[in-house]
Parts: structure tokens; sequence; C-alpha cells
């Protein structure tokens, strides 16, 4: 059987980011961070704020993308709130204050969203990499009756702090994943950034799952493996078939995939049926001509196959 797990890991280095990257994009980070934390210091009606870098970027599974925006979530996480929520700030006060404490900060205008305050950094030059932006989720972080500590996340309008949220879990989780393989603790931070360019290598313009419900899938069905194509092959294949392979969901098209940690939300369930469809379309092909590629003798038919499925970095 031909091995192409060099031609996966020569991949990883194409997609992921540079020490030079990461280093950028941290001092943008921390930019913003202390023009925050500057504003809450000098207000008296801010509380305590505290921030938690979360995500891909956290996980180092984020990757280039072919075109539009890098993303980076960055936790804005107001603390010393009792359970009662009467006494916290609405959700729209809490996004103003970030919004108020950036004002100027780039030359696009921050972004009040529904969920986070959205910092747009645009290329100053045709030559520059890539835009980016970062999400400043806003938490409140209480404590309940048993004094322990929870988060949930504003939403403006009626949602209000009404969803608990543990994004930091999440991250905590994801480790945990990782540690399935002793040998290489690695290997399934690859495996997320893979899928992840496979989306965007064929996605067009149908909405896909999001990072995070791909990471999600692949971190629940890990399967670990020494060769890398063979455990991409099997965790995509494990994850099909856990999402797809249920009697009553494929009657009723009603497939998700849920987070393991609070809210315990299905995060596809933004999809439509159209959408979900050709996402099961598109993992099944992905996983049969994954399998067909592993078995093959020849080494330059199995990387044809396998190239199918990405774009021209693979």
């Amino acid at each position: 059987m031909a091995d192409c797990s060099d031609l996966f890991l020569r991949y990883d280095k194409t997609i992921s980011l540079t020490k030079t990257d990461r280093k950028f994009l941290r001092a943008a980070r921390n930019a913003i961070i202390k023009k925050i934390k500057k504003y809450f210091k000098e207000h008296e009606n801010c509380p305590d704020v505290e921030f938690q870098v979360q995500g891909s970027f956290s996980m180092n599974t984020i990757i280039k993308p072919i075109e539009g925006e890098y993303d980076i979530d960055v936790g804005v996480y107001l603390r010393g709130y009792s359970n009662w929520q009467s006494d916290w700030p609405t959700a729209e006060t809490a996004s103003q204050w970030l919004v108020n404490a950036l004002t100027n900060h780039t030359a696009t205008p921050p972004v009040n969203k529904r969920s986070c305050v959205r910092l747009i950094y645009r290329p100053s030059t045709v030559n520059k990499d890539v835009a980016y932006h970062v999400d400043l989720p806003i938490y409140c972080e209480y404590l309940n009756w048993l004094s322990e500590k929870y988060t949930r996340i504003g939403v403006t309008g009626e949602k209000q702090w009404s969803q608990k949220s543990d994004p930091l879990g999440f991250t905590k989780w994801f480790f945990n994943q990782c540690l399935k393989n002793g040998n290489d603790k690695n290997q399934l931070i690859r495996l997320v950034k893979y899928i992840k360019a496979w989306k965007e290598s064929i996605k067009d313009d149908v909405r896909f799952p999001s990072g995070m419900a791909l990471t999600v899938m692949m971190a629940a069905n890990y399967v670990p493996h020494d060769r890398e194509d063979v455990s991409f092959q099997n965790t995509v294949a494990a994850g099909y078939n856990t999402i797809f392979t249920g009697f009553l969901d494929d009657l009723f098209n009603d497939f998700t995939i849920e987070s393991p940690v609070e809210p315990y939300n299905d995060v596809i369930k933004r999809l439509n049926s159209e959408e979900k469809n050709r996402f099961k379309n598109a993992l099944y092909q992905l996983a049969v001509d994954g399998k067909s590629a592993i078995e093959e003798e020849d080494r330059n038919k199995s990387e044809y196959t396998w190239k199918k499925h990405f774009d021209k970095r693979m």
C-alpha cells in the first residue's frame, strides 16, 4: 500500500501559520487587550475584566485561508458578579464598552455583532498577506449557589445572558483527545487542519459546518495511527459513520454534531437540509477515495486521488 504520510505532513507546513505570523497576531492581540484594559480602568461603571485566547488560535488548529480573513477569538470575561442576573449589565451595554474602547484602533470601525464585537484588520498594501479579524465574545463570570464558577455568553436582543458557555472547557477537552496518541500528541491538531483546508477547497458558495463543528467531529472520532494518511482517513470515516448512519436521522435528514461542553448544542443546527446533504456527500466521497488511496499500490495514483480533494498547496 502506498504511504502518503509525507504528502500530508508537507501540506501541514504550507497551511500552518509561521512563527512570524503567530508573533504578528499575538502583538495585535496584546494591543487590543491593552486598550480595553485602559478603558475599563478609566471608567468606574466597568467591572474587572480578564482575557482568554480561545478557539483555533489557542488550539493551534488555525490555517492560512486560501482567500478571506484569519479568524482569531479573544474571550472578554467580566468578573465579580453574583448569581443574580438583574445585577449584570445588559449584553448591549457590555458590547458598547468594547466598541468605545476600540474606536479608532483600526481603520475599520468595530462591528457590534449579536454575540461578539469584531475588529477588522485590512491589508495596508496589495503585497501584504490576507486580512484578519479578531472576534471578542463577552462572558459574565459568576458563582452559582454552590460557589461553582460558571460563564454565560452575552447575546444582544432577547437572549442576553441566557446561555451557558464553556470555551475554555472545550479547549481542555480537545487537548485531552490529542492524548489518545501517546507517540504524537500533535497528530489530531494536524488532522483538524487538514479537514478545515478540505472544507475551504470544496465548499464553493454552499455553507459547510463551521471550523468548530469539524473540530468536534474529528476530535470525537479520532483514530490515531503511525501513518498520517491512515489516521486521517480512519477518523473521517468514523466521523461519517457517527453522524450519518442512523436510520431515523437519515430518514428525516436530522443530522447533528453536538458540542462536548456547555451548552451541549448542535453545532450544525444552522445548516439547512440541502447544505447538510452536500456535506454528507462530500464527506462520504472523501472517506471512500481516501480508502482507495491507502489501498493503492502505485504512489503516484495514490497522491492523485488525495489531491483531488484539496487545494493546489498539497
